[in-house]
């Protein structure tokens, strides 16, 4: 997850939203803003274009290079995402301990379940031991399948 920021130049927003980032289970960078979810549309030179996820809403977000929040327009046409958020943070925190770490996933998944204070909506969303297990298990395979590539 990265470091959240707030800047608006040129608008007439106040407060101005935080926006954060986080990523999808492709590792594509998604940004987070006011519990919606956006992914990058198109990058330039000089800004980077964010439409929302949801295939039908109109809203839309233009960030500079820098990820810093120059327009938003449109308005969503659903409700926020908050359980969707939390758990891919989830998703990502497992993925990396699993990355960095030898301890066995079901243990991760464990700990991390520990720690994480969820709501009654995002624990009915969580994905179990098991789906995150094959999940990992196929991103250790092409993990290994690279290294042994570069080794040889």
């Amino acid at each position: 997850i990265s470091t959240a920021c707030s800047f608006l130049s040129g608008e007439n927003h106040s407060p101005s939203p935080v926006i954060s980032f986080i990523k999808s289970q492709k590792g594509k960078p998604l940004l987070v803003s006011d519990e919606y979810i956006f992914k990058l549309n198109k990058a330039t030179t000089t800004s980077k274009y964010w439409i929302c996820a949801h295939t039908a809403c109109s809203a839309k977000i233009h960030t500079n290079t820098n990820n810093q929040l120059t327009k938003m327009t449109g308005e969503h046409s659903h409700v926020p995402e908050k359980e969707t958020i939390v758990v891919r943070e989830f998703r990502e925190k497992i993925k990396q301990r699993a990355i960095e770490e030898t301890t066995p996933i079901p243990r991760i998944y464990d700990e991390e379940c520990a720690k994480a204070i969820l709501s009654t909506a995002a624990i009915a969303v969580l994905p179990s031991e098991r789906e995150i297990s094959k999940q990992l298990l196929s991103l250790y395979l092409y993990i290994s399948s690279n290294v042994l590539l570069i080794l040889r």
